[in-house]
């Protein structure tokens, strides 16, 4: 209703501006909404649609409050799940560094273990060739000392 009003009222605004009658043709459209608007018919909808609005405002508006209540309740039940799932995956990425640490260091031990390991069966194969060389050394005639070398062999140094 208000938009067929709104463009009747435009369309006679135009009509004014546009008319080349200029204020008569104004003065007989001003007149015509005038009668239009103090027509009983037209000021009964008016007063009803008054009433209803007054009638129903308050109903809008409860209806408008709860809604809004609703809908602030769902954003903070979402923001709290999500604030939530935040949390949890911030737990879980600090489980898995914390493990990521231990099997890092885990694998550390088992590197200098593994590490010693080797420089002790080094040590043990240096220390049997030495034997060997000493061995040979005494059958060639040369000394215990280990210190002497066969010919062409250069042990310890």
């Amino acid at each position: 209703m208000k938009g067929k009003i709104l463009f009747v009222a435009g369309a006679a605004v135009g009509y004014v501006l546009g008319a080349r009658a200029g204020r008569g043709a104004y003065v007989k459209i001003k007149s015509r909404a005038e009668d239009l608007w103090e027509n009983p018919t037209v000021q009964k909808s008016v007063h009803q649609a008054e009433d209803f609005v007054k009638e129903n405002a308050p109903v809008v508006g409860k209806k408008l409050s709860g809604a809004a209540s609703d809908a602030a309740a769902k954003a903070k039940q979402v923001a709290g799940k999500a604030g939530d799932a935040a949390g949890d995956l911030a737990d879980k990425a600090d489980d898995v560094a914390d493990e990521a640490k231990a099997k890092a260091g885990e694998v550390a031990d088992t590197a200098k273990d593994k590490a010693a390991e080797a420089r002790d069966e080094a040590d043990d194969v240096a220390d049997q060739a030495k034997g060997r060389a000493d061995k040979a050394a005494r059958k060639a005639g040369g000394s215990s000392k280990g210190t002497d070398t066969l010919p062409g062999v250069n042990v310890g140094g």
